[in-house]
C-alpha cells in the first residue's frame, strides 16, 4: 500500500525476534523484505547491503524459493541503475529455480521484471512475449500484483510500438486491478492514461 516506513520498522522489529530465537531461514527472509522495501523506495545502495546479506544467508539455509525472489529483486537494482548484463544474470538464474520450483506466482513475478529489462533496453517485442507469459501464469496462479504488473508492461510495450488502442487497453486493465489491491502504482497508471486520453 505504499506505507514503506511503516513497513521497513515492523520487518525491524520481526528480524530483532527472529535474531532473538536463532532463526536464520527467517532472518534471512526479513532481511530480503528489507531490501526491497528500500527498492521500492529508489534507496539501491541500501537494498542491495540488505539483499546480498540475505541471499548469502538463504543459501546457507537452503531456501531456493526466497534465493529466487531476492535474486529477482536485485536483478531490478542493477536494471534500473543501467548494469543490464548483471541485471539479466540475476533475473535468469531467478527464473530457471522458479520453474525447477513450479512457482507460477513468482514466475509470473521474474517474468515481468524480464520484460522491463527488454522495454529499457529497446526491444520491445521481447517484453512482451514476458509480459504475456508473466501474464498467463499469474491468471494461472490468481496473483492479481502480477497480473497487474504485466498489463502495465504490456500497455508500455505497445505504446513504445506505436500501438495506442492496445496500450490504452492493458492500461485500463492495470488500473483496474492496482486500485482493487490499494497499491500506489495505480496512480502512475492513472497518469500514463490521463496523458494518453491528452495525445488523442
Amino acid at each position: 500500500m505504499g506505507r514503506y516506513p511503516q513497513g521497513a520498522a515492523s520487518i525491524g522489529q520481526a528480524l530483532d525476534l527472529l535474531r532473538e530465537v536463532g532463526d536464520r531461514p527467517g532472518q534471512a527472509r526479513a532481511r530480503a523484505n528489507l531490501g526491497e522495501v528500500a527498492l521500492r523506495q529508489d534507496r539501491y545502495q541500501e537494498a542491495a547491503r540488505h539483499l546480498y546479506e540475505a541471499l548469502a544467508m538463504l543459501r546457507e539455509v537452503g531456501d531456493r524459493t526466497s534465493e529466487a525472489d531476492t535474486l529477482v529483486s536485485l536483478g531490478v537494482i542493477n536494471l534500473r541503475q543501467g548494469r543490464f548484463t548483471q541485471a539479466s544474470k540475476h533475473l535468469r538464474q531467478a527464473l530457471a529455480l522458479l520453474r525447477e520450483a513450479g512457482d507460477l506466482s513468482r514466475q509470473a513475478m521474474a517474468l515481468n521484471s524480464m520484460g522491463e529489462l527488454f522495454l529499457a533496453t529497446g526491444q520491445p517485442d521481447e517484453a512482451r512475449a514476458r509480459y504475456a507469459e508473466a501474464l498467463s501464469l499469474a491468471a494461472r496462479a490468481g496473483e492479481k500484483y502480477e497480473q497487474a504488473r504485466a498489463h502495465h508492461g504490456l500497455a508500455s510495450s505497445y505504446q513504445h510500438s506505436g500501438d495506442a488502442r492496445r496500450a490504452h487497453r492493458h492500461w485500463r486493465e492495470a488500473l483496474t486491478r492496482y486500485t482493487e489491491l490499494g497499491a500506489p502504482e495505480a496512480e502512475q497508471v492513472h497518469a500514463e492514461l490521463a496523458g494518453d486520453a491528452a495525445r488523442v
